[in-house]
């Protein structure tokens, strides 16, 4: 089983125009190439020079009749035209090129284009191994480097949204920490259980939250028993909440390179779904962000 077969599309013939920022680079070209392809997108909206485009569209024999270029001489104005497309619903997702991510992502938060949706833009990875079928969701690995609890709530809020695209109708969420029980010396871990507490007094719906839990008990029913975790939801998460930037970043990559999950990635919180890609991710990591969007568009 793969990812596509795992979270399969409701309807594979509606029209999904994908909009990218300065897409002068090859591999940006090619992952169209390849989602027009497949049918995941149906047309793509390319922002940026002109000229570059076209030469790296012909480079990677993209077909003529699935994309359109609009002339952006800047990646400061090919940021602003995606953000415009998206305002004026020409555009279903957005997508980063060859651009920095700080300006590809100023122009969402501009008041005249009211495209944020929720009070925090947040970052979310899924990480799917098909060997096993098994998978998580990571948040937030990307953007808010230290959460505070009402940030963390939103973070969640954003995370749910997108497991319930995916089909995921009640998923487990586990804040991780580092001590099972609430550690007044641990703030994550208080954190933790303020969250607990908030989706028993039905304040964050749509989820079963446990914890505080650490990494092992969130994802081991073995290791729980082991260790004399009562929780009934231990072993069982499919939402990992990270209580810094930097667990989330680490989480991501070690599980990447070295449990051979893969990862595709959403900003979420906007009215649109965004795709920022890395540097270091493949064609099929940001061809799984691409349908990640589409999933998410569709639960709209």
């Amino acid at each position: 089983m793969n990812l596509y077969q795992r979270f399969p599309l409701k309807d594979h013939r509606a029209g999904f125009t994908l909009a990218v920022a300065y897409p002068h680079d090859i591999e940006s070209l090619l992952t169209v190439k390849e989602a027009l392809h497949r049918g995941i997108i149906s047309k793509a909206l390319l922002c940026g020079d002109k000229a570059i485009i076209r030469e790296k569209a012909k480079e990677a024999k993209l077909p003529s009749n699935a994309f359109e270029i609009i002339h952006c001489p800047s990646m400061e104005e090919a940021a602003d035209q995606v953000a415009r497309l998206a305002f004026e619903k020409k555009a279903h997702a957005l997508m980063k090129g060859l651009l920095d991510t700080s300006i590809f992502l100023k122009p969402l938060l501009k008041k005249e284009y009211d495209l944020k949706k929720e009070s925090l833009l947040s970052h979310a990875m899924l990480l799917y191994r098909e060997k096993d079928d098994r998978f998580y969701l990571v948040s937030d690995g990307g953007m808010v480097i230290a959460p505070t609890l009402e940030q963390k709530k939103t973070i969640l809020h954003n995370t749910v949204e997108l497991a319930h695209a995916m089909g995921l109708s009640n998923p487990v969420a586990v804040p991780l920490t580092a001590k099972e029980k609430p550690y007044e010396k641990m703030p994550a871990t208080m954190d933790a259980e303020s969250l607990r507490l908030m989706n028993v007094a039905g304040e964050i719906q749509g989820c079963r939250v446990s914890g505080p839990m650490q990494f092992d008990v969130a994802v081991s029913k073995e290791s729980a028993t082991k260790k004399g975790v009562k929780d009934p939801l231990a072993g069982q998460a499919e939402i990992l909440l990270c209580p810094c930037i930097e667990v989330g970043n680490v989480l991501v990559k070690s599980l990447t390179y070295l449990a051979d999950f893969v990862n595709f990635g959403l900003v979420l919180g906007a009215k649109i779904p965004v795709i920022v890609v890395s540097r270091s991710d493949g064609e099929e990591e940001k061809l799984g962000s691409i349908y990640l969007a589409r999933l998410l568009t569709e639960k709209e």
